[in-house]
This record gives structure tokens, C-alpha cells and sequence, in this order.
């Protein structure tokens, strides 16, 4: 390999590391497109959606947990459109949510006995 091979291939190397680091994030964020809608959206507070005071005890919380499940079950909706199924799957995800972040803060532990208070 001759010198001027060398000096080629390094300028080469040179170029294209500039053109990825410096010209491709200004080319990509050029703002065309307009930003979309939030990839998610930060749930309320687990006594809001749970329907309970934030001062609840172990069983009101329980009892309000497995009623809203009941409320919002996707069976219910089974017959209807995707978009309603899925739309009941977040509702359930975010009511479970809710209760983890419910024992997290309350400091209850699992149900078998193991850090209840």
C-alpha cells in the first residue's frame, strides 16, 4: 500500500465520519414534519384512578382494584372493534399500574402475608 493510498483511504474515513456525525443529525432534524403526539402520556395519580382516598387501607384498595377490573374487563367489550379491545387492555394495564404504585407507596407488600402491615 503506497502512501497515497493510505492518505486516500484515511480522508475517506475523515469524510464519512463528519458527513454521519455532523451532517446527517442536521439533515434528519431538519423539522419538515410537524412533532407527533407524546409516545405516552403519564397516568393520574393511583388514588384517582383507583377511585380511592390517598389515605386507603389495604382492603379499599383491594376492593376498588378488583372492582374497576371488573368494570373495565376486555371480554366485556369482545364483540366490538379492535380499537374499543384495545383501547379496554390500556384501561386494565394503567387500573394495575395504579394499585402497584398504590402498595410501592403504601408500603404493603404481597397479599401472602409477606410485608403486610
Amino acid at each position: 500500500m503506497t502512501t497515497t493510498e493510505f492518505i486516500v483511504i484515511l480522508g475517506g474515513a475523515a469524510l464519512g465520519y463528519w458527513l454521519v456525525a455532523v451532517v446527517w443529525p442536521l439533515w434528519r432534524d431538519r423539522g419538515d414534519a410537524p412533532p407527533g403526539p407524546a409516545l405516552f402520556e403519564a397516568d393520574p395519580p393511583w388514588h384517582e384512578v383507583l377511585d380511592v382516598a390517598e389515605d386507603a387501607d389495604r382492603n379499599t384498595i383491594d376492593a376498588a382494584h378488583q372492582a374497576k377490573r371488573a368494570e373495565h374487563l376486555p371480554e366485556r367489550v369482545a364483540h366490538l372493534s379492535a380499537d374499543v379491545r384495545n383501547q379496554a387492555q390500556r384501561r386494565i394495564m394503567q387500573i394495575d399500574r395504579a394499585y402497584a404504585a398504590a402498595m410501592r407507596e403504601l408500603g404493603f407488600g404481597r397479599r401472602d402475608g409477606s410485608g403486610e402491615r
